[in-house]
């Protein structure tokens, strides 16, 4: 590891990114990063973060350590043992009582899931100034976390689902983002379709990758999904996402990624509307015990990753297999590929 960091040129690299809102405030959680390079040694300091928010997309002190930890090893050779001596040239500062280092009693669950990789990808975001080469763009960097539960009335059973949507990679100085893949921060799989219909009273009706939703880059951002469900029984539903408002950001010259999404549309009406609409939610990515009745459909979408590179540097041939496979529109390859 000391090794790696000594190839980084020495200096002082700031990068800042948000997190939307935390679903009582409508304002934007400022997540500041500098990291100081010196020789073999690295630190990571989030001085000039905001405050801790009221609502729980604060971090502990443990998730601010891994999730920079996280991002020094997507930007350091991955065959280095991940061992204490690794991470032993790795100094992280966090001031207690921000959105990285929350303090007792705010909250902190969404902190571990939505925080995580916006803190490693505002790291990876200062790491990349000084070697553009090991840098990445961002990916959609929210689990689009599903929650629903209620009784059965088929069984008479109770049911709880944590569902989650896969969403886009950033693209790479070598390669494309991946299409729909957990985030950073996570391991998980989406639930199969057929498996979710049995267990759940909901309906399926769309599952699908997202075109276009990949930020344009002389290499491409993966491609978000959007999942639509119509409720087949009374069910309780709530959401931690993020990314509705402010989309994942692209590297050398790529574009941004298409944002995340959730829509609501009753039964009888033609419209889709937002949480904040429906329920007199605070947000339209963080909200709580929200009720569907049978036939009432929710509709989310997650984001894709950013664009790395110019796009109208992007291979001909590689525009026209994006296209081939659906992955981007012909018009966007017109006007944004230029091809």
């Amino acid at each position: 590891m000391r090794a790696e960091l000594a190839a980084f040129p020495d200096g002082h690299y700031h990068f800042e990114d948000c997190m939307e809102d935390d679903g009582i405030d409508d304002r934007p959680y400022t997540i500041a990063v500098t990291t100081h390079i010196q020789g073999d040694e690295i630190i990571v300091d989030f001085t000039g973060s905001d405050r801790q928010a009221r609502g729980a997309i604060n971090a502990t002190l443990g998730v601010t350590w891994s999730a920079s930890f996280n991002a020094i090893l997507h930007c350091t050779d991955p065959s280095i043992p991940k061992n204490s001596g690794c991470f032993r040239p790795i100094k992280v500062i966090a001031p207690p009582g921000t959105v990285v280092n929350v303090d007792f009693p705010a909250p902190s669950v969404g902190g571990n899931t939505e925080t995580h990789p916006r803190i490693a990808y505002t790291v990876i975001g200062a790491l990349a100034q000084a070697r553009p080469d090991r840098g990445f763009a961002t990916d959609a960097a929210t689990h689009c976390n599903f929650l629903f539960g209620g009784v059965d009335s088929r069984t008479g059973d109770y049911y709880v689902c944590y569902d989650f949507l896969a969403a886009g990679w950033g693209g790479r100085p070598f390669a494309d983002g991946n299409n729909a893949v957990n985030c950073i921060n996570g391991n998980c799989r989406m639930v199969p379709t057929e498996v979710f219909e049995v267990r759940y009273p909901f309906l399926v009706e769309e599952m699908s990758l997202v075109p276009d939703s990949g930020g344009p880059g002389l290499h491409r951002g993966g491609l978000g999904v959007t999942k639509r469900y119509r409720a087949r029984d009374r069910i309780t539903v709530s959401l931690m996402s993020d990314r509705h408002k402010l989309p994942p950001w692209g590297l050398e010259g790529g574009g941004p990624a298409r944002g995340a999404s959730c829509y609501i549309q009753r039964k009888g009406h033609n419209g889709w509307v937002t949480a904040v609409e429906d329920s007199r939610k605070r947000s339209t990515s963080k909200f709580a015990g929200l009720t569907l009745e049978e036939g009432d459909r929710i509709h989310l979408t997650t984001g894709g990753g950013g664009g790395w590179g110019d796009p109208r540097q992007r291979d001909r041939t590689r525009v026209e297999e994006d296209v081939a496979e659906g992955w981007i529109s012909p018009e966007a390859a017109r006007t944004v590929y230029a091809a």
